[in-house]
């Protein structure tokens, strides 16, 4: 007989969930994702994000508009950007695709809000709430609010 787990802090159980999507994408170092307007500037991360990192070491970033031709002069101050965030060189190549911006694009769609109970909002809510960083407390507590919503539709 197995015993009841005990509630566990949504931080560890972030990376387990998100960990197989991200893998199948081939981004198995995810924080790129999120950490991409850090590391590149909002400037260039409004038309560009990484989408696939191979075991190569080379990072597909998708581009819209003209501006590969302005990545591919940056390229060696982005890897190093990319090293320096990650404190190894994660990335060794950058390959970059062409395609339109899409309302699909990480990072930059906005949904409407996840419906979940009182209860369980008030869980999210205590998880985060020592989390001094206003974007990141507001990022885990959307993503923790979708979690759960997606485990009441199951």
């Amino acid at each position: 007989m197995r015993k009841a787990s005990q509630p566990q802090p949504l931080a560890t159980l972030i990376g387990r969930i998100a960990a197989k999507s991200f893998e199948s994408r081939g981004l198995a170092a995810a924080e790129i994702t999120s950490a991409w307007p850090a590391i590149v500037g909002e400037a260039i991360a409004a038309s560009s994000w990484p989408d696939r990192l191979g075991r190569d070491g080379t990072l597909r970033v998708c581009v819209s508009g003209p501006v590969a031709v302005e990545l591919q002069h940056l390229e060696p101050q982005i890897l190093e950007r990319i090293a320096s965030y990650y404190g190894y060189r994660a990335v060794t190549r950058i390959a970059y695709v062409s395609r339109a911006a899409a309302p699909h694009t990480p990072g930059r769609e906005r949904r409407t809000p996840t419906k979940i109970d009182s209860e369980s909002a008030a869980r999210v809510e205590n998880a985060v709430g020592s989390t001094r960083d206003n974007r990141l407390k507001s990022a885990l507590a959307a993503l923790g609010r979708a979690i759960l919503a997606s485990s009441q539709r199951v």
